[in-house]
């Protein structure tokens, strides 16, 4: 190779290593401004009064992004300054001067009745004459000067669409200047401090027009709720859905899972805010994600789509998404995509994995790419996705936290059974009381034999046989029950009929339920502990006068939330008529039992 070649590659390795500096860069500080949002919300929510709340907020923006912040409040035709924050490095006199000082606000912002309102005020390089046109007198000027401002960005915060107030911060004696880029992202911020703004109570006047949207909201939110999961052949799911309290049904939380070509898309996903925002950032997300993966069948198109729509709405709301394509051939690699999101855990039997990094929040930054991890899923592991109200929950012993939620989830056999020992997990650590919305989905590839315990029991052949009038008469017990049809259920069974639920907990009962009374006393438990519960019955096996049904259960109820996973029965029949029945959460032990491998 001659000297001329190496000399190119190396400049070309140069600039390879350069630009990948510059991506490190750019994905780092994506990541730690979508901190300082969060830590900005943290601070509105846990604040009390309107002025405590700016302080916080400013607690946050000083010095992280500025040395210097303040935050004015429109009052009638003129601005208040309601806060201010100065980083250390500065004169002593600076923040009881920015205190004391007339808000330079722009005049626009104050009258806020054009659609120049809006605009930020962006000094990239304060001159001379900048600082002229901002001071109020030659004292102020004096004292403009002494700061040594560098650049400053100011901006409308508007509440119901209204401009209420403005946020000012700059840099001065830390030697930073601000850049496009800084301004877009001050764009984002001031929308958050804004929703402060609009959460402080402070306009009374709007409390009707507030009212009426909590209504429309509440309706909005019941139609969010997770549907059913549908059945994937060659895929088993299971799902829970917690809200943070009995008052607030969805928040921004959700899980879906919908038919593309090829096979299936699933998604689960965390939307910022609560409320009527948060519940139509939601809507919005639920069915772009739908229409981009069915038109596309592809993760990362579908992640980009949202992006764009997030972007256009010009609000501030942000949505974190984790996406996984399943191909309808089980043995096919899973293509997933994360976007914010904690990344997906591979559950193998003890070992807990994380299988993706997760890449730019949606929302936030145009012009993002997501990458797409692949991995094929063995039999007998599993994919669990979470939202960040699992890892995050308090409770005594501080958060629940990766490290326990791994722990809860290794050895997990199946499914249901990881749902259900993270969710007892969860319940057990915060007392039943969740400060943040919660949603726990988790698929794995259905066994195309039974469990190697099963499997290895001994049975004749014919006795695997499904009879057609069995699943048929299966079929019309899971139909009268849905129907909550006491008089065709009572038809079904024999007299002495007894028939065993899920045990202990508010939504258990210990003893069988007996007869035609504890039939109909069956049902009216069941509407009294949940909103919805219904059966989507799947396979029936016979064995002489036993069978084995396996199916899914939906139940949701206000205070328990949403669950969505496999479960099994175990029927004796005898003349065409139901004698005894029991329900098992986890149709492997179901299946054990059917085997008699289980007492």
């Amino acid at each position: 190779m001659d000297l001329i070649a190496i000399s190119a590659m190396a400049v070309a390795l140069v600039a390879l290593g350069a630009w990948l500096v510059v991506l490190l860069r750019r994905g780092r500080r994506a990541q730690h401004r979508f901190e300082i949002l969060g830590e900005v919300a943290a601070a509105s929510e846990a604040a009390g009064t309107l002025e405590e709340t700016f302080a916080a907020i400013c607690d946050v923006i000083v010095p992280e992004l500025a040395d210097f912040c303040a935050i004015d409040v429109i009052e009638g035709d003129r601005p208040r300054r309601a806060a201010v924050r100065v980083a250390p490095g500065a004169d002593p006199k600076v923040e009881l001067g920015l205190l004391e000082r007339e808000p330079s606000v722009p005049e626009r912002m104050v009258d806020g009745d054009d659609g120049d309102s809006l605009n930020p005020r962006f000094i990239e390089r304060m001159s001379e004459a900048q600082l002229r046109e901002l001071a109020h007198d030659d004292a102020d000027l004096e004292f403009l000067r002494g700061m040594g401002v560098r650049s400053a960005i100011t901006l409308a915060l508007q509440a119901r669409g209204q401009v209420k107030g403005a946020l000012t911060f700059g840099v001065a004696w830390s030697g930073r200047h601000y850049s496009r880029d800084d301004a877009r992202f001050a764009w984002i911020l001031s929308g958050r401090v804004a929703l402060a703004l609009d959460n402080s109570g402070l306009f009374s006047d709007l409390e009707r027009a507030e009212r009426a949207r909590a209504e429309i909201a509440e309706t909005l939110q019941h139609g969010l709720l997770p549907p059913p999961l549908p059945h994937l052949p060659g895929w088993s799911l299971a799902a829970m859905y917690r809200p943070a309290g009995a008052e607030n049904e969805v928040g921004g939380d959700f899980y879906d899972a919908f038919r593309v070509s090829g096979g299936w898309m699933l998604v689960i996903g965390d939307v910022t805010g609560r409320g009527a925002e948060a519940a139509s950032i939601t809507a919005l997300a639920r069915y772009t994600l739908r229409t981009a993966a069915v038109l596309t069948n592809d993760p990362e198109v579908a992640l980009a789509t949202l992006n764009r729509a997030l972007l256009s709405r010009g609000s501030t709301a942000l949505c974190s998404v984790a996406a996984l394509a399943l191909s309808e051939d089980p043995r096919q690699p899973v293509r997933i995509a994360v976007a914010g999101h904690p990344p997906p855990l591979l559950v193998d039997g003890e070992a807990v994995l994380e299988v993706a990094a997760s890449d730019p929040v949606l929302g936030a930054f145009p012009d993002v790419e997501w990458g797409i991890e692949s991995r094929t899923i063995e039999p007998g592991q599993q994919l669990v996705l979470v939202t960040d109200g699992v890892i995050e929950a308090a409770g005594e012993q501080g958060r629940f936290g990766e490290e326990r939620m791994r722990a809860e989830l290794a050895g997990a056999a199946n499914p249901a059974r990881a749902v259900q020992r993270l969710e007892g997990a969860l319940n057990a650590f915060t007392d039943g009381a969740l400060d943040d919305d919660a949603a726990i989905l988790v698929v794995a590839r259905s066994a195309a034999e039974r469990p190697a315990a099963v499997a290895q029991s001994p049975r004749p052949s014919p006795g695997r046989a499904v009879d057609d009038a069995y699943e048929a008469l299966i079929g019309r017990l899971f139909h009268a029950f849905n129907q909550r049809d006491a008089v065709a259920m009572v038809a079904l069974c024999a007299p002495e009929m007894e028939f065993l639920t899920v045990t202990g907990g508010e939504a258990g009962h210990d003893a069988p339920y007996r007869g035609p009374d504890g039939l109909r006393e069956y049902l009216a438990d069941v509407e009294r502990i949940w909103e919805a519960l219904l059966i989507t019955p799947g396979t029936v096996e016979r064995r002489g006068d036993r069978l084995l049904a396996c199916g899914r259960v939906y139940v949701r109820s206000r205070e328990l939330g949403i669950r969505d996973m496999p479960v099994a029965w175990i029927w004796q029949v005898q003349d065409g008529l139901f004698v005894r029945g029991e329900v098992f959460v986890d149709p492997a032990e179901a299946m054990a039992r059917f085997d008699g491998v289980l007492a």
